[in-house]
């Protein structure tokens, strides 16, 4: 067969294998800002341009000052969606991260053999995995991508001019989102190369410093690319915003990666599981790259600030992944070639036979979800993304609304203007700090700052995600099922919703209220579904409602269809592990042995085994506990009780 048709396959089957981790649907009410940002699109074509500098979406803090730095993708976003829906809006998503990672593929042959790049690409993409939502940040990656191939062109051909084209790109990446920055400081860094290299010992002969004229050209684009970053509404301002630091409230996407791998599982996550691996790797090859004549000292330097980056926070590790092809590709590329030339001639094709059937194999785990374990395959919007909002409008219910901030941008894309939200999760942008130290958190924690607010706002609906990672909301949450001035009317995979106890709702109260009595018919639809994510939902508002005898039924049922889910065997163990503390351990190693290997797993294993009487394993269960993350208090202190 050709060679080249052979490449062509190859790079045909790595973007399907890519692919396959891109086409999952939009969970709407899920931490996604999606719905906020086609509001803001909506509103601007609208002539409404107080999104750009003001909260208007909240009846809170609605006269502090925003900076909208990315109202042009909100734009994009609201026209695709008006004219090819959510369906659509996914498909654009996928060519846009497939356009990003094959331009980066095609750059990194231009320092590289193409089988090596190949090869490369696997742990490229699992990294990228990490961020596969639509989200403005896809911009971004395609903006760096494009820049990092017109640089690496420009080295190649100094005397092309379609660098500049960089410079309204520029202009449209400052607008679409906040890393619009690292588009002036790939310049600044391949500028700084080329001055940097030829004052070293070994440097080629030839126009150094000033004189080169790619020095000249990148010299005018740094310059331009400054200049045009102020087109923005926001001007200066815009320029020199602050990207917030400190998060009040847990955010998984700006967690540390220590923060990370304290609370999940070792493969849980495989972008996490193998970073600091593939940063091994990379430190490796600049072992090499940096004995050839011309150093990498761009891609060193990108390297490094990504690296610093993925560990401060999780959104960081794609950023990463845009470096590391590149990067450990042109490093090990003459290691590569030596060692094609050692090996037979037949090693090709070794290499063929083996890789494409492995790139198969991925492309069917991509595509069937076995790669991820919380992305739903397919295109459009999960079963009931919609619901909850639906349910609102259809009942005709009424603010004001108290809502957490993950569910905030859902409520704004379908309620504003009719209803506004208390929060959303515009952390340092939207809200100051004390909002959320002062009013938000005390009112989860403390019910007599609840009562405070409850008096202040006059809160007619209680409007969350039912699954937050903030345990202040778990608790709140529980703490509303079992207040008499609240009733529960509304339960999905997503949402609860609560109307305040009073005459004017008395009637939807009477239809729709689920209690304890009541649990197992109203939630009928959830139990009948053909969908884990729904009986999951019904099975903790059984436990909500104070029924562990049908949220234990409902769990079993579970298990019985989804027998690999391993953590429904860590809650089963869980809630069994005061009363039948024998069943518990056989649940939650059947977790451990499913890689539920979380501190949280094994130190309700080591309560288990200590109800069970079996002391010795309850501090073997403790330790791995505390190893796993040693501020596990639970673990901590039962296992000091027994020392």
């Amino acid at each position: 067969m050709n060679h080249k048709l052979i490449k062509i396959i190859v790079f045909t089957l790595i973007l399907a294998f890519y692919g396959s981790l891109l086409t999952h649907k939009i969970e709407l009410p899920v931490w996604e800002d999606l719905g906020r940002h086609i509001k803001n699109g909506e509103m601007i074509l609208h002539g409404n341009f107080d999104v750009l500098y003001s909260n208007v979406y909240s009846y809170t803090e609605p006269g502090h000052p925003f900076i909208n730095h990315h109202w042009l993708s909100g734009v994009v976003f609201y026209l695709l969606h008006q004219a090819i829906g959510w369906d659509g809006l996914v498909i654009f998503k996928i060519i846009v991260f497939l356009s990003s990672f094959g331009l980066l593929f095609i750059t990194a042959t231009k320092k590289a053999d193409f089988w090596l790049v190949a090869f490369f690409s696997l742990p490229t993409i699992f990294i990228l995995g990490e961020r596969t939502s639509l989200r403005p940040e896809i911009f971004s990656y395609l903006f760096i991508a494009i820049f990092l191939y017109f640089l690496i062109d420009l080295e190649e051909h100094p005397e092309r001019k379609r660098i500049y084209w960089l410079i309204p790109l520029e202009l449209l990446w400052v607008n679409m989102h906040v890393f619009w920055s690292i588009g002036v400081m790939m310049v600044a860094g391949f500028l700084l190369e080329k001055i940097i290299r030829p004052l070293a010992p070994t440097a080629p002969s030839g126009q150094v410093g000033w004189r080169d004229p790619v020095v000249k050209k990148l010299t005018f684009l740094l310059a331009a690319l400054a200049l045009v970053s102020f087109i923005n509404p926001n001007g200066a301002s815009g320029v020199f915003y602050s990207y917030p630091r400190d998060f009040p409230i847990i955010i998984g996407e700006n967690q540390s990666l220590s923060q990370l791998q304290r609370t999940m599982a070792p493969w849980a996550d495989i972008s996490v599981a193998i970073f600091e691996p593939t940063l091994f790797l990379l430190a490796l090859s600049f072992f090499f790259g940096f004995r050839r004549r011309q150093k990498p000292w761009f891609y060193f330097l990108a390297s490094a600030a990504t690296a610093v980056l993925s560990f401060y926070m999780l959104r960081g590790i794609s950023l990463f992944g845009l470096i590391f092809l590149p990067a450990v590709s042109a490093n090990f590329n003459e290691v590569f070639i030596r060692l094609k030339a050692v090996f037979s001639k037949n090693s090709k094709r070794i290499f063929i036979a083996f890789f494409a059937p492995a790139l198969l194999y991925l492309i069917f785990l991509g595509g069937s979800g076995r790669l991820s374990s919380y992305n739903k395959p397919g295109i459009g919007l999960t079963p009931q993304s919609q619901s909850s909002a639906e349910f609102f409008k259809a009942q005709n219910l009424k603010g004001p609304i108290f809502n957490d901030t993950d569910i905030g941008s859902y409520l704004i894309y379908h309620l504003y203007p009719q209803e506004k939200v208390f929060a959303d999760n515009r952390f340092g942008d939207a809200y100051p700090a004390s909002f959320f130290s002062d009013v938000y958190k005390p009112m989860l924690r403390d019910s007599g700052k609840w009562q405070e607010a409850l008096q202040k706002y006059q809160f007619n609906t209680i409007f969350l995600y039912q699954y937050n990672l903030n345990p202040d909301v778990r608790s709140f949450i529980y703490q509303m099922a079992h207040d008499p001035e609240w009733a529960l009317i509304y339960v999905d995979p997503y949402a609860v919703i609560f109307l305040r106890n009073n005459p004017a709702n008395r009637a939807t109260i009477d239809k729709f209220q689920i209690t304890p009595k009541n649990a197992e018919e109203k939630l009928k639809f959830l139990l009948e579904s053909q969908n884990f994510d729904g009986q999951v939902a019904a099975a903790d508002t059984f436990s909500l409602l104070g029924r562990p005898d049908l949220e234990m039924k409902t769990f079993l049922q579970v298990v019985g269809r989804w027998p690999k889910k391993d953590k429904v065997w860590m809650v089963m163990g869980a809630r069994e592990s005061a009363k039948n503390p024998r069943l518990a351990i056989t649940y939650l190693e059947k977790a451990i042995a499913l890689e539920r290997k979380t501190a949280e797993t094994y130190s309700v294993l080591g309560a288990a085994y200590y109800n069970a009487g079996e002391y010795e394993k309850a501090k073997e269960a403790f330790r791995r506990a505390l190893k796993i993350n040693p501020e596990r208090q639970d673990a901590k202190k039962l296992l000091e009780s027994m020392d």
